[in-house]
């Protein structure tokens, strides 16, 4: 097993050069703070937005879309709050964020970052789908974590590049063990760790922080509330990995999480339904979320 070197700072010297600490006011994770912060008024959020311009006009854009379906056209961010509620604005501030920090640089990068923010937009989507069934109050936290779940990796992939290039290795010897499996004997630090530590200089919800960092072993979160959030990101990932949204570090969806479906009081049947529709909605989201 690989020594664990990576700590907090690090993790957070990466963020903050991949611009994802960055507190001005208009920048996405301060929205999706304040998003997260029940004390946070509808007036307060709309300022927030019409400070970044371009946040500004893709929520404008989304909340015009089809995927929404409304006849007349939104022209006043206050207008697509009212409208859209602030569930669907904070899945749309996730998606920015998520979008600014792959990597653009002129090298190849490790893995494909397009397929990587697919599987995110499709865990989202699923996770979404199966919390309607199993626990309507959570739905919109589902969707925005499941959208996240994967933001660690992202900061895996610049810290720790040995550590990655080792696991994709054994992805290209056929190596189909879980990746958290991988992640023990080759990885400094688990993306979902490194997700986590974010999500706490984030200030985000308890909740999200739990289920960043145990999405992979729900029933390990504290609390039952955290593991309901932290199996549906768990179910909705391997949804999407079954469906073809994968990506080079988890080719394969592998069999789904009984224990997660137990916590959910889930069968197979209602997965599949929510299977069934995926497809659709990845489609509508991946054209509706993308950069402007």
């Amino acid at each position: 097993m690989v020594q664990r070197t990576a700590d907090a700072p690090n993790i957070l010297k990466v963020a903050e050069r991949l611009g994802l600490l960055r507190r001005s006011a208009g920048h996405a994770p301060a929205i999706m703070a304040a998003l997260c912060n029940p004390q946070t008024t509808a007036g307060q959020l709309a300022t927030l937005i019409e400070s970044e311009a371009a946040l500004c006009a893709r929520v404008l854009r989304v909340a015009n879309s089809p995927y929404y379906g409304y006849s007349r056209s939104i022209s006043s961010i206050s207008r697509a709050l009212i409208l859209l509620g602030l569930d669907a604005v904070r899945g749309i501030a996730a998606a920015a964020c998520l979008q600014h920090s792959l990597p653009r640089s002129r090298d190849k990068p490790l893995i494909d970052t397009q397929a990587l923010m697919n599987h995110s937009v499709a865990t989202a989507a699923a996770a979404q789908s199966l919390a309607r069934i199993a626990r309507p109050d959570r739905a919109s936290e589902a969707f925005i974590s499941g959208l996240l779940h994967n933001l660690g990796t992202v900061v895996q992939l610049q810290v720790d590049v040995p550590g990655v290039k080792a696991i994709l290795d054994r992805r290209m010897l056929g190596d189909s063990r879980d990746i958290v499996e991988l992640e023990a004997d080759h990885a400094e630090i688990p993306h979902a760790e490194c997700a986590a530590i974010i999500y706490e200089a984030w200030k985000l919800p308890d909740s999200m922080i739990e289920a960043a960092r145990h999405h992979h072993s729900p029933a390990a979160a504290v609390g039952q509330s955290h593991q309901d959030l932290a199996a549906l990101i768990n179910l909705g990932a391997t949804v999407a990995l079954a469906a073809g949204w994968t990506f080079a570090l988890e080719p394969h969806a592998g069999t789904r999480n009984r224990q997660a479906m137990a916590l959910l009081g889930l069968d197979d049947p209602q997965i599949d339904a929510a299977a069934e529709q995926l497809p659709a909605q990845v489609t509508l989201l991946t054209s509706e979320l993308r950069q402007a």
